[in-house]
């Protein structure tokens, strides 16, 4: 059975918009993060 996810922000969580990623780093997350933000 499926989970429908409730669009209402809790306590804590961050908007992927929000985000402050560090631009310098080698990691692939902050580029894919980048990559999500506007599909989002």
């Amino acid at each position: 059975m499926r989970q429908v996810r409730n669009p209402q922000m809790e306590f804590g969580e961050v908007h992927i918009e929000n985000i402050e990623l560090d631009l310098k780093s080698r990691d692939d997350i902050p580029a894919l993060l980048l990559g999500l933000g506007p599909i989002v």
